[in-house]
């Protein structure tokens, strides 16, 4: 293991990035990956010694000048439109969308799109774990919608996309008029419920989200402020 041996390798595969630890190639940094001091990383390569190839739990990443994948936003389908409504949890057991089709020749949003279409004029379309995808007239509960940042997993077919995760479903919406659709919420019935943060970052360990509390309301002019307090234990910590 050499650098130059790691990138050559991911290269080749079409990779946009490459980390020298045990090698490893993607073409986008994970969640919760942090970056850490030049320093962590101190350990020789095994194939030349005057090379660092990482550190304990601690990878050396080099990019390509390739483009990074992206979410594609919205896909034209004569005159109908097809728009990304957003990363949505998924189970086997409760699948968000519930029709499955295999696509030949590879999973895109571009693909699975078309393939709902002509699959029966499904209405939903979504790109799950980097290859597959799934098509429904619903966006059935109890999904719930998360960040982005959670549909990160570059297609197999395409690195210059993203195809949802694991258990991340990235689902679109078409619009036979091409205007894109006003976004609808999964439920209207609220009952009681408690107020939460959710971490931009989660934790390795422990829960994703913690408990908040209203502190204060004012009113000034036609804008409301509201403090929300946050355990003290947690302090400091990046929440959305």
């Amino acid at each position: 293991m050499t650098i130059e041996t790691c990138i050559n390798f991911c290269a080749s595969g079409n990779f946009i990035m490459a980390g020298v630890e045990f090698g490893h190639c993607d073409s986008s940094i994970q969640i919760p990956s942090v970056q850490e001091p030049d320093s962590d990383c101190d350990m020789a390569c095994s194939g030349n010694a005057t090379e660092l190839c990482g550190g304990p739990v601690r990878l050396n990443v080099f990019q390509s000048n390739q483009p990074p994948p992206v979410i594609v936003q919205s896909i034209h389908a004569g005159q109908g439109l097809w728009t990304y409504e957003g990363c949505f949890t998924d189970t086997p057991a409760a699948r968000t969308l519930g029709f499955g089709v295999n696509i030949p020749g590879g999973t895109t949003a571009e693909s699975c799109t078309a393939a709902c279409q002509a699959a029966g004029g499904f209405l939903n379309a979504g790109l799950e774990n980097g290859h597959e995808c799934w098509c429904d007239n619903s966006v059935h509960a109890p999904t719930q919608r998360t960040g982005d940042a959670d549909c990160r997993m570059v297609c197999s077919a395409t690195h210059s996309e993203f195809c949802g995760n694991a258990n991340r479903i990235a689902v679109y919406q078409f619009s036979a008029s091409g205007v894109p659709p006003v976004q609808q919420c999964l439920q209207t019935a609220v009952g009681n419920f408690s107020l939460v943060a959710q971490f931009k970052n989660p934790p390795t360990s422990g829960s994703s989200t913690v408990p908040l509390k209203v502190v204060i309301v004012e009113l000034v002019g036609n804008t409301i402020w509201t403090i929300l307090s946050v355990s003290s234990s947690r302090r400091g910590a990046v929440l959305e």
